[in-house]
Formats: structure tokens, C-alpha cells, sequence
């Protein structure tokens, strides 16, 4: 079967990508490593949803085929209401799987994005490493929804890796999940005191400064996003091996510390962790516009915009304790620019998600996935456009976009 458009990468931006380029009449193959679609969502059980409201007013700011899951998760029973940010994995599996099926879109699990061809400033072909053996694939336009910009890399086209001083990408984090939780006593403040008086005992080898915990949507669950690695590159293979097995320590000595310290926690026991550790990031595409934390801070509208932010600057340290924060204007928002999702020196290629064009400030204020997901919506309408209009990512009609995905009813 012949492809107008080829995603790589199945996480949210990848999958609201598809469906959305599907939506638009296009033939789509979408494909991904895992059995399963969702990526942090679901592998790196990276939850809840970061705000995707303004802050102060609580006017939306992401919506769109992002506002549609929500509504599918709270059908589904997977999400206590139709716009919540908590949400179950499970549900979120079967609800993606839908979408998918409902659009049209054929998907291949099981496959792994292993190499690119490129001649010149066109993407020929991809090689997709599957259970059956490789399989080349060839389309006319290409969506890297990789979150790692796999296929830029492997296409040979430039990137930007870590922040701009030494290259140190923020920590990676394994999200795991502890049950038996009595959250009646459990005290936050307490809990903090003394995880920090541990950590600085140097009992507790973890250099995250505090203990983030959620409440999971079944009531004895708690929820960390507390372990951290730092100083190890995400895309490196043999970094990313050490790091799961580091953070696996650290999740044990959560737990024991919880376990053995902390009221409310006495009979908790692990219940499981991530399928694999969690990337806030690595590499950044080098695109025809670079957002840069001014952007952020300004709340910049682009001409060319293609989805708001409201989220803000929220850096963990990459290089040991701490997080750094800087807020988007109270009652406002920003703008992602379509010029962003576009490498240079290619002109049938797409970016969705994290790796677009940015500063490493900016970046991880948009990293987040209600913002991600509406980044991968723009990046599959646009991908129709080219289609139809036979012209390269850069010059497709910017208000045709922009109506398109208004009448679709996201926010820009």
C-alpha cells in the first residue's frame, strides 16, 4: 500500500499527528517500538496532564484532538472527568487505539525506527527494525514524532543537543507507582523535612531535592516522579542503559525510605515502575525559527502560530539538585511558530512534540504534552496541505493551517 505520510514515533504527538492528517482525507502509517501506543504517557507513565489553562484566568489553552482524548478517558472511565489532567494508562491504550482505527490510520507496533535515506533536502526512505526483520519504507512527506528527533538525526541534518553552555541535557526521571497508601496521614511537609535531612546526612543518594508525589485516580496509589539522573546523555545507548538501572536503585530507595520513615506509608510495597525511563530532553531539531526563552517570558503571538503554551520555563537541574522556574504572564499565553517544526535542509519533513526548534530555556516550558499533543495536531493538518498543494513543509499556506485547525477546534 502506498503512504501519502509516514509518523515515526507513537506517542501523543505522534498519534494526534496521524489522526489528524488522516482526518484530512490522507493515507497515514503510523509507527511505533512499543506494543502500544501513547509514549510518556504510557511507557514512562509520566503523569498528570501539567496545566494546560491559563494561569489566573483558567481560560483553555490547549484543546483540540487533545480536548477530544480527554472526553474519550472520561467515557471510557479512565479519567474522573471530561477535561481532568489525571488520567489511568490503560484506558488512555484502548482510547488511542480507537482514535487510530476510527481515523484510518494503519499502524505498525513492533517497529523501530533504525535508518534514514536522504538525497539532498528530501527524505527518500526509512528502515524499521520489526520481529519479521527490517522493512524499508518509502512516502512522499515524513513526521518525525520520534521525541528524540530520531529521524532528523538519522537523516544527517542538524540538532542541537542539552543546554547551550556544556551540552547537559535535564535529569531523566523513572516514574513509579507505590501501593497500600494511607494518604489520611500522610504529611507532605513532614515527609520533605526529612527526605531533605536524609539527603544531606547523605543516607539518601538521590540528588533531587525534594519528593514530588501524586495522587493516582485509585485511591491507596501514590504516584513519584522523584528519581533523577543526571549528567547522562538520553541518546546515548550506553548512558541511557546505566541510567535505568541507577534509577531503578533510586526508586528502591524511596521506597524503603517511605516505608520505613513516613506515616501512611508503613504497608506500602512497590507496585511497578515505567517500561522505561522518562526523557524531558535531548535532542532539538535546528529549524527556520529558534523559540527562545524571550518568546516564553513575552508571551509571544508568531504570525505563523500554530498552538499555544501556558506553561512555564521549568528546568530541572541537569547537572545535580534544584529546579529553576519562570512563569508565562498571569492571564495569558504564548505561541508556538509552524516555522519551528520545520528542519533545515529538509523540505518533506515535519517535526511534532519536544524536539522542535527551540533554546534549551524555552524547551522545557512547551515539553509538556497537552502542549506536545497540540504541536503533533498542527504538524499532521500541515502534512495534509503538502499533500495537496504538492509543495515543501516551509511554504504550505500558513492561514489555510491556521483556519483548519481552528474549524477543528484547536486554539492558536
Amino acid at each position: 500500500m502506498q503512504y501519502d505520510i509516514v509518523v515515526a514515533g507513537g506517542g501523543l504527538a505522534g498519534v494526534l499527528a496521524a489522526v489528524s492528517a488522516a482526518r484530512d482525507g490522507m493515507k497515514v502509517l503510523l509507527i511505533e517500538k512499543h506494543g502500544y501506543l501513547g509514549g510518556m504517557a504510557t511507557c514512562g507513565l509520566v503523569f498528570p496532564f501539567m496545566p494546560f489553562r491559563e494561569k489566573g484566568s483558567g481560560r483553555l489553552a490547549n484543546a483540540g484532538l487533545f480536548a477530544s482524548l480527554q472526553k474519550r478517558m472520561y467515557e471510557l472511565g479512565g479519567a474522573p472527568s471530561p477535561d481532568s489532567g489525571s488520567y489511568k494508562e490503560e484506558y488512555m491504550k484502548l482510547a488511542l487505539d480507537r482514535m487510530v482505527r476510527e481515523a484510518g490510520v494503519k499502524v505498525l507496533f513492533h517497529s523501530l525506527l533504525s535508518d534514514v535515506v536522504r538525497d539532498g533536502r528530501v527524505i527518500k526512505e526509512i528502515t524499521i527494525s520489526t520481529p519479521q526483520g527490517n522493512i524499508r519504507v518509502a512516502a512522499p512527506i515524513f513526521i518525525d514524532a520520534t521525541g528524540d528527533a530520531d529521524l532528523t538525526a538519522f537523516a544527517g541534518l542538524d540538532y542541537k543537543l542539552g543546554r547551550e553552555e556544556d551540552g547537559l541535557c535535564q535529569p531523566m526521571t523513572l516514574c513509579f507507582r507505590l501501593i497500600n497508601v494511607d494518604w489520611t496521614r500522610y504529611d507532605r511537609a513532614k515527609a520533605n523535612a526529612l527526605y531533605k535531612e536524609m539527603r544531606e546526612q547523605g543516607i539518601i543518594k538521590n540528588p533531587r531535592e525534594d519528593i514530588l508525589a501524586f495522587k493516582y485516580p485509585i485511591s491507596n496509589v501514590m504516584h513519584l516522579n522523584t528519581t533523577r539522573i543526571v549528567g547522562k546523555n538520553p541518546v546515548s545507548v550506553e548512558d541511557l542503559s546505566e541510567s535505568e538501572m541507577v534509577a531503578r536503585e533510586q526508586m528502591y530507595e524511596m521506597y524503603r525510605f517511605m516505608k520505613e520513615n513516613i506515616p501512611g506509608m508503613e504497608n506500602c510495597d512497590m507496585l511497578y515502575s515505567a517500561n522505561e525511563i522518562g526523557i524531558r530532553e535531548s535532542r532539538r531539531i535546528v529549524g527556520h525559527y529558534t523559540i527562545s526563552k524571550e518568546d516564553v517570558i513575552h508571551a509571544v503571538k508568531h504570525d505563523d502560530r500554530i498552538a499555544r503554551a501556558t506553561y512555564e520555563i521549568d528546568i530541572h537541574n541537569p547537572a545535580g539538585t534544584g529546579t529553576y522556574h519562570c512563569p508565562v504572564p498571569a492571564n495569558d499565553f504564548y505561541t508556538i511558530p509552524y516555522r519551528a517544526l520545520i528542519p533545515v535542509g529538509a523540505d518533506n519533513l515535519i517535526v511534532a512534540g519536544r524536539p522542535i526548534s527551540s533554546t534549551h530555556e524555552a524547551h522545557s516550558s512547551f515539553r509538556i504534552m497537552p502542549i506536545t499533543s497540540c504541536i503533533g495536531e498542527a504538524a499532521g493538518a500541515a502534512a495534509a496541505l503538502m499533500r495537496k498543494h504538492d509543495c515543501k513543509s516551509i511554504d504550505i499556506p500558513i492561514q489555510t493551517l491556521q483556519d483548519t485547525l481552528v474549524d477543528n477546534g484547536a486554539l492558536i
